[in-house]
């Protein structure tokens, strides 16, 4: 009884805004599993629901959060206000990483004033901020993506008085973006060319240590109103991450090669759009780094040591830190990772129609095919962990040549092909998790039904769906396992498209069908 009353006076009410992030999700998971309180901000709830569903990372079964898709907008200042009365502390973490250049600088900078007006008015003691890492100097000077990350924390200053602003640079973790870049030059460059005197410095953290601050400093006064830089305890330059990552896990020694010249024409447009044919992410995330890459990102005058010398955490070496994130990497336990841009995905509210068991006379123009087969319910389950690991060990259930061709020609068209760095935890499945050239739009779990649907991120005429449920049958021991291809054609071109796969399609899905079952 007296450990209960303890734990319960250690619970904290937390909101968290930018939660459907890379670091924001690992935060709900540390403070669900400590039995905190917490009301989360999302722009898309769907994202949100593995709370609700089958996350096997949430141990706490009885902690309370309240998910929001309220605006943030100043039309919804009261209501954002009303929201955080009695809340203890707020994390924000919302940066614009993927909007297009020249339009994230004032949409953070209005977003980070509402929001800690707000805060300010309803009484929250504290807010915690992770910014991005980084000196200003006239020989180097700031990108405009990291200038706003710290411009951010000024405008969060100017409206609430207990602001924590952690800084970090390159953060060294399965799923990060910075990682994922840094993991696909390693093993398809022939060598690494360097940068020269324009290349700038950093200095990168482990993922694990970045998330034990943001915790350590939550309500400890030592952090209000301090800027707090973290980072490993060596500075290297970008090029050499990539160099390491070759020795340490690929057991290769990539060369560093100077290229004439390199400033003038390998700039970071032309290096971002090689870096997104390698690695299929986007173009816009990778030139956000890509212009890091220029600037010295590291510890300057506020090191987190001066204002809490005896802080319990030690950051991990560089090559340590590579180390794990690449095992765990390997084992596909990534329970995180960086998300699809808006604009990318089917969150736009403009597209957001839900179509479970839509047909066609239901969404004028939408093409599909359907194959079903009825299983026991005893099978639900595991052919459900069947579906869920699809594109890890057994792939796609089918001939595997035909989707390494797709993913072939899609790469040939510019697209991300087959990516075997898109992968997610078996323990947690979220839409907006990226499965090879798939994006997860739809997913349930429960009892009688579960629902897994797949957006194509594959160049095509028109926009793929590969949808799969499983749906009891009037109450009985049976259920139908249906598996659906939608297809939305961008003019004549993709009618012709979709029906000259039409018999590759049948073989392929009708092997998936059975297979799955098995």
């Amino acid at each position: 009884m007296m450990n209960e009353t303890i734990i319960a006076s250690k619970q904290k009410h937390i909101a968290i805004f930018g939660a459907t992030g890379y670091i924001g999700t690992k935060i709900i998971i540390e403070l669900y599993n400590r039995g905190h309180h917490m009301t989360v901000f999302a722009r898309n709830t769907r994202k949100l629901s593995y709370i609700n569903e089958d996350c096997g990372l949430l141990e706490n079964a009885n902690t309370r959060i309240c998910i929001s898709d309220i605006e943030l907008e100043r039309k919804e200042y009261e209501n954002i206000k009303k929201l955080l009365e009695n809340v203890d502390a707020v994390y924000y973490l919302v940066h614009s990483l993927n909007i297009e250049k020249g339009s994230f600088l004032n949409k953070d900078n209005d977003l980070a004033e509402l929001i800690a007006g707000a805060a300010e008015e309803a009484g929250v003691k504290q807010i915690i901020y992770l910014g991005g890492l980084g000196i200003d100097t006239l020989r180097k000077p700031l990108s405009e993506h990291l200038k706003s990350r710290q411009e951010t924390a000024d405008y969060l200053r100017h409206r609430h008085k207990h602001v924590t602003e952690f800084r970090a640079g390159v953060i060294i973790g399965e799923g990060s973006a910075s990682f994922e870049l840094i993991r696909a030059l390693a093993e398809k460059l022939p060598f690494i060319p360097v940068l020269g005197k324009d290349e700038g410095l950093c200095q990168p953290i482990f993922v694990n240590d970045v998330v034990d601050y943001l915790l350590h400093a939550l309500l400890n006064p030592l952090y209000y109103g301090k800027i707090a830089e973290i980072g490993c305890d060596e500075q290297v330059h970008y090029s050499e991450m990539v160099k390491r990552y070759s020795k340490i896990e690929l057991n290769q020694n990539l060369a560093l090669i100077p290229i004439p010249l390199a400033s003038v024409w390998l700039t970071p447009q032309v290096i971002s759009w090689f870096a997104s044919r390698m690695s299929g992410m986007p173009y816009i995330l990778i030139y956000r780094l890509i212009e890091g890459a220029y600037c010295d990102a590291v510890i300057g005058e506020y090191d987190v040591k001066k204002i809490d010398p005896n802080n319990p955490i030690k950051p991990t070496p560089l090559n340590d830190a590579i180390a794990i994130a690449a095992k765990r990497c390997e084992q596909e336990y990534v329970n995180s990772s960086w998300s699809t841009p808006y604009e990318m995905s089917v969150f736009n509210k403009a597209i957001i129609k839900q179509f479970p068991f839509v047909t066609s006379r239901e969404k004028h123009g939408l093409i599909f095919d359907e194959y079903s087969k009825k299983i026991s319910m005893q099978e639900v389950e595991h052919v459900f962990d069947n579906i869920k690991n699809i594109g890890r060990k057994n792939k796609y259930y089918s001939t595997h040549w035909l989707w390494q061709v797709r993913g072939f020609i899609d790469i040939m068209m510019g697209g991300p092909g087959l990516n075997k760095w898109a992968r997610r935890s078996p323990k947690l499945m979220r839409v907006g998790d990226r499965i090879d050239f798939w994006v997860v739009t739809y997913y349930v779990n429960r009892p009688n039904l579960k629902v897994l649907r797949l957006k194509a991120n594959m160049k095509t005429p028109g926009t793929a769906w590969l949808q799969f449920s499983i749906e009891r049958i009037d109450g009985g021991d049976e259920a139908l396992l249906t598996l659906r291809p939608y297809f939305d054609p961008d003019g004549i071109f993709g009618y012709v498209y979709w029906y000259s796969l039409y018999f590759i399609h049948k073989i392929i899905f009708n092997q998936m069908i059975n297979n799955l079952t098995k």
